[in-house]
């Protein structure tokens, strides 16, 4: 078995200390013959650093003849000159012509090299994030905190200590998931890095939002997942705004177009209805004559059936348009647009001391509509509520928002705890027969409806458990190919 394992094994003279035998594996290692072997001393065969000096060998040989063992780590060097570290252990053996110390001993050169470089990366790695600007997060494979820098635990608005081991999307929804298929086949194949953006909602409410790189880095066969983010609150803030203020524009033309063909209905109107109104007049007063004049009564009726004619080409034509700039419909992801629509609703929910509270899925609910118009009805129907949740007397100052799917239709639901709708009939509320406001004509309601139902959708108005009003819109969700 001593002739076949890997480990060098020398014998030595237990009080001369020279070598008896050598097995193959430590000729080998050596790059001596056993003849070349059995003559050579310590200072022949080890390193020329102090601390591997004759003396020293010497001593830890006979440590083992008096204590029985001893190990120490040894710098040998071969016949070629080269240096190599090893475990040692030397072990008192009797034997029948008299005691020898036996040495096991392997080569741990790249075990210890290994160990000083990943020292130093562990070194240079804490080094990196405890003074860099941006925050790193390093995953274990089930995307779990294994080290944080000061700085991201501070983006988290936690210690390291707290955030060791949990799962990162814990801590906030991620863009894209972490899970999802492009991610996971990315860092899989190692093909370079994928940009995060996550959500951070702090124990205080405030939202912080994380934009960053995961990638893998590879060194000496061993990968970690590394995550480089920083706080790009302001920015995304900023482009939510924008994107804000943009699409009010667009909606905003939109109704004011329809303004500017309500006043060129009522100017254009006005002279088929006019000279209908002249010709009715006309008629009355032959009517009333002694004698009546088939003909010019005919005429009459001809002329103000061409006027009333007239009047119902310029409607239709004004209906056309209206429903060109309005119709943009495209694919889209309702819980997307719920979510761009809660970020303004969010903004006046805080200004009024409202807590906004929202459950959407982390799934698509496709739908064929125009974005900008289900958002606005949305926030519309939001409003409402915060308007009536901000009222002295409402004792729950909080807007639930939920979204979910069932029977081949997408819904929202908007619920608040206020007063409620009791005393106005549900088929009444949109059509302008109730507000709840004192100075409110329902007309927001009216637009609300006439939206949703061109989407072929309906809105429906039911009460809140235990008080307030649950408000749900239900969409025709589409078929994705």
């Amino acid at each position: 078995m001593i002739r076949h394992t890997g480990t060098g094994i020398l014998i030595h003279e237990a009080s001369s200390k020279n070598i008896l035998w050598a097995n193959p594996a430590a000729c080998r290692i050596f790059g001596f013959t056993l003849e070349e072997l059995k003559p050579l001393k310590a200072h022949h065969m080890s390193a020329q650093e102090r601390q591997y000096r004759r003396e020293v060998g010497v001593a830890w040989l006979q440590s083992a003849v008096v204590h029985g063992s001893s190990r120490k780590q040894w710098k040998y060097r071969a016949k070629d000159g080269t240096e190599f570290l090893t475990d040692a252990r030397a072990t008192l053996v009797h034997c029948e012509d008299g005691p020898v110390v036996m040495v096991e001993f392997r080569n741990i050169s790249d075990e210890v090299e290994l160990q000083e470089e990943l020292t130093w990366v562990s070194e240079s790695l804490q080094r990196i994030m405890t003074h860099t600007s941006a925050g790193i997060v390093v995953l274990d494979d089930d995307n779990c905190i294994d080290d944080i820098s000061p700085l991201a635990a501070k983006l988290f608005g936690r210690t390291p200590a707290e955030l060791s081991g949990v799962h990162l999307e814990d801590l906030g929804r991620c863009e894209p998931r972490l899970t999802s298929d492009p991610v996971v086949e990315r860092l899989t194949d190692g093909a370079g890095s994928v940009e995060i953006q996550q959500e951070i909602i702090k124990d205080d409410g405030s939202t912080v939002w994380l934009a960053g790189e995961l990638e893998i880095v590879a060194h000496d066969g061993i990968r970690s997942r590394v995550l480089t983010v920083r706080d790009v609150t302001d920015r995304v803030e900023w482009e939510r705004r924008n994107a804000y203020q943009e699409a009010n524009l667009q909606y905003l033309s939109r109704y004011h177009a329809m303004g500017d063909m309500a006043m060129i209905l009522a100017h254009e109107l006005g002279q088929p209805l006019a000279a209908s109104t002249n010709y009715l007049s006309g008629l009355k007063a032959r009517v009333s004559a002694e004698t009546v004049d088939a003909r010019s009564l005919a005429y009459g009726i001809d002329q103000i059936e061409k006027q009333l004619h007239r009047a119902a080409d310029i409607v239709a034509s004004v209906r056309r348009y209206v429903r060109r700039i309005e119709s943009t419909t495209t694919l889209m992801d309702l819980n997307e647009t719920v979510e761009e629509s809660l970020y303004f609703v969010r903004l006046r929910a805080a200004e009024q001391g409202v807590r906004v509270y929202a459950e959407i899925p982390d799934r698509d609910l496709p739908i064929q509509g125009e974005n900008v118009l289900i958002g606005q009805v949305i926030i519309n129907l939001c409003v409402n509520a915060l308007d009536e949740i901000v009222r002295p007397t409402t004792e729950v100052k909080e807007l639930s928002i939920q979204t979910g799917e069932a029977d081949g239709l997408a819904s929202v639901w908007i619920r608040d705890q206020g007063r409620g709708m009791t005393g106005a009939p549900t088929d009444r509320l949109a059509s302008g027969a109730f507000s709840a406001k004192q100075d409110g004509s329902g007309i927001g309601l009216i637009i609300s409806e006439h939206i949703v139902e061109r989407h072929g959708g309906t809105i429906r108005y039911l009460p809140n458990e235990p008080s307030g009003t649950a408000v749900q819109v239900t969409l025709p969700l589409a078929t994705v190919v």
